[in-house]
């Protein structure tokens, strides 16, 4: 076999010796290399690396090249520089990717189990022992409970039984007959109780039309629903309501044992509410929701156009304007058997559905991406997204936390197990977190872009990661960028106190890694920046002085993100294989920086190491040091 003299004998005995090259697969795979009789792994380090080809199944070398700009730019062969340095650099190197295998993008979405087949009835009954000495502030206000009936007679009385033995008392429950041609008003009218108000439709109008109605007479503050096949606990107001304190919630909800003909558990309906999680599926009941009726909540009504998912549909409304929040507490017997029912009476055309799905779903969406929303005594609230994929990490994280004094409401994304005991220790230091589990992709930015639609009815929101050590500078980066937002917790006060006194206040962060956008970004990133810009209308900016935070941790308006949200949202998702750089995750880092030049007269908030507030306009203040230059200087302090 003939050897090429050009290529260096310690470059062959460097590659032969790893574990890197396969020489009847290359051999197999390139059938000119056979054909000439040369070394294989002269050809590769002569010609191969340079025509695109891998050394073996275990090394990419197109993969490796656009995840590392610089390898690409001093034009060596990716093998030795992934040998000779790389390892010790920790740089990543990924598998050959055959035609038809892995797509190259992949949807990032939450991990739901909503039908749930088993029941923590331990934390359960710790949730019930919480509730019971809550306060109650809310316990003299007036709640308006809505039931519509068609043809109920046998069932209609344990519904009435169970909203009359509530122990918050004062309600009125309303009850519209949608043309029943049974004994329905027979069995209404003997409850003797003047909370009960009876009227019946002339000619049925259906599930949301008899709703409706109800809700035309409703003269409550709260407004709970209830279905006359449907029985609640006898705590169910009482413990909504406080949940309503206790959360600062105009709109909540409960879970709800599921049950057959024989009134056998199917499965317990419950997850925490996400905005994305419920515009794909709904797993709330309309018998568990309860939300404020004054103000705009006034004007909800349900959808008279739908036959069917008309709750899915209002509470998807609802929660574009409001914060929706979960208890977990079994709260409904929901009854789902194979008797008539006013919802299963008119369109029980299952084909229909998958149509009448993506027609709820086209009408939410857009509202989702509009800024406007329901200002009332709980709209002013913070959310906290910690993403952790880094576990060791946690506990530094948790620490930063305990500087924030104001109330919050706390997030956790991640990948990890849902048994890891970093996430234990989470849950010990925040007992009402909320743990949401996404595939690996994306890094931390793909779960903060789904979030981005629920975080729309908070006022501010800070975004955190457990980010890795970067050698050689140690935690410079991660310290740098969780002190100036973080740090103390007078420092936190002031942030919070600058945003809710100044509207164009909408980004505070690191002043040393609020990088200029342009000259810290690679010409790959900039390609998929330019790509994201243009979809959501901001390619005119990029010609501006725009900056992004380099480690995405910032405080944030999430009102601003929520047309980039909606993009990626819909899209086909995040980069399968972490990429250094260049990757469309490295285009929406940036992205998020420019998406504060929607209004040119905005402010941001940069932060020194030392605690140091500096109010600049867009364009101001930016850092141009490069982001190793930074890490350096930062390192030796």
């Amino acid at each position: 076999m003939k050897k090429i003299k050009s290529v260096s004998a310690s470059d062959v005995a460097l590659v032969k010796a790893s574990s890197f090259f396969d020489a009847e697969w290359y051999m197999e795979r390139y059938q000119d290399v056979k054909m000439m009789g040369v070394d294989p792994v002269g050809h590769f380090l002569w010609i191969g690396h340079r025509l695109g080809r891998s050394p073996s199944p275990a090394f990419s070398v197109p993969r490796y090249l656009q995840s590392n700009w610089d390898v690409k730019v001093a034009g060596v062969n990716p093998l030795l520089h992934y040998l000779k340095s790389g390892v010790n650099e920790s740089r990543i190197i990924y598998p050959v990717q055959e035609e038809g295998g892995s797509d190259e993008r992949q949807e990032c979405r939450r991990i739901v189990t909503a039908h749930n087949r088993e029941w923590a009835w331990s934390d359960h009954d710790k949730t019930l022992r919480r509730l019971e000495v809550l306060p109650s502030p809310f316990a003299a206000d007036k709640v308006s409970i809505i039931m519509p009936t068609y043809n109920r007679a046998g069932m209609i009385g344990a519904a009435i039984r169970s909203a009359l033995a509530q122990t918050h008392a004062n309600f009125e429950l309303i009850i519209v007959d949608d043309a029943s041609t049974d004994e329905t008003a027979e069995v209404v009218k003997a409850f003797a109780d003047p909370r009960i108000i009876y009227t019946s439709n002339r000619r049925g109008k259906g599930v949301s039309g008899a709703r409706n109605t109800g809700l035309d007479m409703a003269t409550g503050e709260w407004l709970f629903f209830l279905d006359s096949d449907n029985v609640w606990k006898d705590r169910l107001i009482e413990f909504l309501l406080k949940h309503a304190v206790e959360t600062q919630s105009s709109a909540g909800y409960c879970a709800a044992n599921v049950q057959d003909d024989a009134q056998q558990t199917k499965f317990i309906l419950y997850a925490d509410f996400d905005y994305e999680s419920c515009l794909r599926e709904n797993f709330i009941d309309l018998n568990c929701f309860f939300m404020r009726w004054a103000g705009p909540f006034r004007e909800f009504r349900f959808d008279e156009s739908l036959r069917r998912l008309v709750d899915w549909d209002l509470i998807l409304r609802v929660a574009a304007g409001t914060r929706v929040t979960g208890l977990p507490y079994v709260g409904v017997d929901y009854y789902d058997g194979s008797s008539e029912r006013i919802t299963n009476k008119e369109h029980v055309d299952r084909d229909a559905v998958a149509a009448l799905q993506h027609q709820v779903r086209s009408k939410s969406r857009p509202l989702i991406v509009e800024p406007d929303r329901i200002r009332d005594a709980s709209s002013y609230r913070i959310a906290v997204l910690l993403h952790v994929y880094h576990p060791d990490r946690v506990l530094e994280c948790i620490e930063y936390l305990g500087n924030i004094r104001v109330d919050f409401d706390l997030f956790v994304s991640t990948s990890l197990d849902e048994q890891h005991e970093s996430l234990a220790l989470i849950r010990q230091a925040f007992p009402n977190v909320r743990i949401f589990f996404y595939p690996n992709l994306g890094a931390d930015i793909a779960p903060f872009l789904e979030l981005i639609s629920t975080f729309k009815a908070y006022e501010l929101v800070l975004k955190i990661h457990t980010k890795r050590d970067v050698e050689p500078w140690g935690d410079a980066w991660r310290k740098g960028l969780l002190d100036p937002v973080l740090g103390s917790s007078e420092l936190v006060d002031d942030i919070v106190e600058r945003f809710r006194a100044d509207e164009k206040m909408i980004m505070a962060c690191s002043a040393d890694f609020y990088k200029h956008g342009a000259r810290n970004t690679i010409p790959p990133s900039m390609e998929q920046l330019e790509v994201l810009a243009k979809k959501i209308g901001l390619s005119h900016h990029l010609d501006k002085d725009w900056a992004f935070v380099a480690g995405t941790m910032f405080w944030i308006r999430p009102q601003l993100l929520l047309k980039a949200a909606r993009m990626m949202c819909d899209s086909e998702g995040y980069s399968s294989t972490f990429l250094r750089d260049g990757a469309v995750e490295h285009g929406l880092e940036r992205l998020l920086g420019l998406a504060l030049w929607q209004d040119e007269s905005n402010r941001v908030a940069i932060v020194s190491m030392d605690g140091e507030i500096t109010e600049v306009g867009l364009g101001e203040g930016v850092s141009v040091e490069g982001v190793s230059q930074t890490m350096k200087r930062l390192s030796s302090r």
